[in-house]
């Protein structure tokens, strides 16, 4: 009898705390499937320099966010920067997406873990020693067989430096990794171009042998079949990609403009001019 009042008692004293806890603390809870930090690379500001600060998302496994064009369904992360007087954000760097999904629904996003990143402008009349408060809202969706919306108020209070320079935060290796996955503009000596066929794009790039492996990832949407097979081949001067055109594709299209990932790890910005038939 004792010890069923106190198996009572206890399961009542945890539910009482756990309602009690703060919205901060709840949002934070494995039923949400990902939790969200911000960070920076630095852990001081440096006056007149830029600070790399970025939303760092931690999915459970199995759930994932999405890119700038999230393919077949969802939408991407929003985040609306608060920033002292004097500060300016600059535009969010995206790593290289991967394809989510199967059968007739493809989507573009991310899993585990991603950081999305941004270059952070600090006025040059910081005064030394002044902490700064960062502020970041950010609107998101976490998905698996359904989606769950999400919102976060993030926070991070960063003291300025009291010489010219500052140090390295313990997030600088993680702002290495992702830097090493932000697409990059193609070398020089590889053109792109395509060219409109009834049913399809065939996106050509010239100057480079045929990677094992190569995904095109619109920035448009209904531009191309998300979930169609894109088809390589290798050109005397390079290789080419067919891409289906989507069904939802009402009106000419002058440019493919997207990211292209080699063999899973190089990715590249392009925009490719379509040529007339």
């Amino acid at each position: 009898m004792i010890l069923a009042l106190v198996s009572v008692v206890a399961f009542v004293s945890a539910a009482t705390a756990h309602a009690s806890l703060p919205a901060a603390s709840q949002q934070a809870s494995p039923q949400n499937h990902a939790k969200i930090k911000l960070i920076a690379e630095r852990d001081s500001l440096s006056a007149g320099r830029t600070l790399w600060v970025g939303v760092l998302f931690s999915l459970d496994s199995g759930w994932h966010i999405y890119w700038e064009n999230p393919g077949d369904s969802g939408e991407p992360p929003k985040i609306r920067w608060e920033l002292p007087q004097g500060f300016q954000a600059g535009a969010t760097r995206w790593p290289r997406p991967a394809r989510l999904g199967s059968g007739s629904v493809i989507d573009y996003g991310y899993e585990g873990q991603v950081l999305l990143m941004a270059p952070l402008r600090i006025p040059a009349a910081l005064m030394a020693g002044a902490p700064a408060t960062i502020g970041a809202d950010v609107k998101y969706l976490v998905c698996r067989e359904i989606c769950i919306p999400g919102k976060s108020q993030l926070t991070l209070v960063i003291p300025a430096a009291k010489g010219p320079s500052s140090h390295f935060s313990q997030w600088r290796e993680l702002f290495e990794r992702t830097r090493a996955q932000l697409p990059k503009t193609a070398p020089r000596g590889r053109g792109v171009s395509a060219q409109s066929q009834a049913g399809n794009f065939i996106l050509k790039v010239r100057g480079a042998a045929a990677p094992h492996d190569v995904a095109f990832f619109p920035l448009d949407a209904d531009v191309i079949q998300n979930s169609a097979p894109q088809m390589l081949a290798s050109t005397g001067a390079g290789f080419q990609l067919t891409l289906r055109k989507s069904d939802q594709l009402m009106k000419p299209v002058a440019a493919l403009r997207g990211v292209l990932v080699l063999d899973g790890t190089k990715a590249y910005e392009i925009s490719a001019p379509i040529a007339p038939r």
